[in-house]
């Protein structure tokens, strides 16, 4: 623990003037440097308390702004402290390139970097070994009206025109969980290179191999969203020529490139692009609805329009339908019926109970009086009686009443419900473009008393 506060200080120190950047780097502003040193002075309290995942993020956050090299090692350092060994090993091999060779943790980092290696090599999980094995999984991806990409056929050069400077790849620092991540590449379109991106999450101890494929002038390969899990993700990509041979890679199974996974994150994928390397193309199809209607029990026949490209970081939206009537599923009608049989029912089916109540209430006031005296009968049915017993028929009126309008209005909301529900599953109902969250949905049943409890009432569930 000593050593780690010593070389947390060092860090706080250093953060005092700004580290040698390199050329293509931006040099940190003051204010930017004045929030990195407040993130480390954080970052080490949670670290000195023994947070070590929290110091970790106020480390990255320092480094972010500051691009001081030397807050690698605190990274590193924190991580191997949390046990996320195969996460500080990558921090370490980073500081080594980065930091500069007088740094006084390199020693120490060295060191640390052959245990690490060790470890992972003898009885370890694979993790940053140097000879792991690759699987490739198979892609799974829904069937969609695509069209190849017509182009011009390219003649290949012969292995050997190209080298390694006519590969380009910008490398990804920071992506949103639980969305698609497109990896992108570019080679000369009559090179004949083979490019192949090899990642993995955290965790894993072996890489999964994708072929890149081309988007018009670019090759793109996509990490599917189950992967895109944790805290981050590694990845590698390799560069081959006709003859198999490998021409340059950016990054490598020992040192991989290093993704994390932040919630509000820019989103970086292609809507119209498919694993199958094609770009989707507006295509109107039309096709008979199997799905019957359950009030008419007719069946009809919807268009269907596959979505259109809506621009990198979007997700794709489907069509609304065109209808606009009260059976049309998107309309505005369509809405407040469904809302306004939904609050109908919850009310009818609310006030029936309400209505129950009074008339048991009143029942009982009866009975009552009519025990003051001693055993009944035993008084007068008098004006106050006739109006206990005239108000307790009332209330029970209503309650039959409200009641059955309650159930139709709980049966006409379910059939909108129901009909919605089914039209999202084929996707023709409007989806927000501001949020990929799933709208909110109730469910009304209303429940009958079974003559002995006297129970009436309602469930209502929500789903969100």
């Amino acid at each position: 623990m000593n050593r780690s506060i010593l070389a947390l200080a060092i860090a706080l120190a250093t953060l005092a003037i700004a580290a040698p950047q390199p050329a293509y780097a931006q040099a940190p502003t003051p204010a930017q440097m004045e929030k990195a040193k407040k993130a480390f002075a954080e970052g080490k309290k949670l670290f000195e308390k023994g947070d070590f995942p929290e110091a970790v993020g106020k480390f990255k956050e320092s480094y972010n702004l500051s691009k001081n090299p030397v807050l690698l090692y605190n990274i590193g350092f924190a991580n191997e402290s949390a046990g996320q060994d195969d996460i500080a090993l990558f921090y370490y091999r980073k500081f080594l390139t980065d930091a500069p060779a007088d740094a006084a943790q390199r020693g120490e980092v060295v060191d640390r970097v052959k245990a690490l290696e060790k470890k992972f090599a003898v009885g370890g999980t694979g993790n940053g070994g140097a000879t792991e094995p690759v699987k490739t999984e198979p892609v799974k991806t829904e069937p969609v009206k695509a069209e190849p990409v017509k182009t011009a056929p390219v003649k290949i050069k012969p292995a050997g025109t190209y080298s390694a400077t006519d590969f380009q790849h910008m490398v990804i620092d920071v992506a949103p969980p639980k969305k698609p991540l497109d990896v992108t590449a570019f080679v000369p379109e009559d090179s004949g290179f083979e490019v192949t991106l090899y990642f993995r999450t955290a965790g894993e101890g072996k890489f999964t191999a994708r072929p890149m494929k081309w988007r018009y002038k670019e090759l793109v390969a996509r990490i599917p969203p189950e992967k895109m899990i944790g805290d981050s993700l590694q990845y590698y990509v390799e560069v081959k020529d006709q003859t198999g041979a490998v021409v340059t890679r950016n990054a490598k199974s020992t040192s991989p490139n290093l993704v994390t996974l932040e919630v509000g994150a820019t989103p970086r994928f292609y809507p119209d692009f498919t694993d199958e390397g094609v770009v989707q193309t507006p295509v109107e199809t039309t096709a008979e609805d199997t799905e019957e209607d359950p009030l008419t029990g007719k069946k009809k026949t919807v268009k269907k329009v596959t979505p259109r490209n809506t621009g990198e970081g979007i997700e794709i939206q489907p069509q609304p339908g065109t209808g606009n009537g009260f059976a049309d599923v998107g309309s505005s009608k369509f809405k407040y019926m469904k809302w306004g049989s939904t609050i109908g029912a919850a009310a009818m089916l609310g006030l029936s109970v309400l209505f129950y109540v009074q008339a048991g209430n009143y029942s009982k006031a009866l009975e009552d009086e009519a025990k003051a005296c001693g055993s009944p009968p035993c008084g007068l049915f008098d004006d106050y009686n006739a109006n206990l017993e005239s108000s307790g028929k009332s209330r029970q009126t209503w309650s039959t009443v409200t009641l059955v309008v309650g159930i139709g209005a709980a049966g006409l909301a379910t059939y909108y419900w129901y009909k919605e529900l089914k039209a999202k599953k084929r996707g023709e109902t409007k989806v927000s473009a501001t949020s990929a969250s799933p709208e909110a949905s109730w469910s009304v049943v209303p429940t009958i008393t079974d003559g002995t409890n006297g129970f009436l009432g309602a469930a209502a569930a929500g789903r969100f």
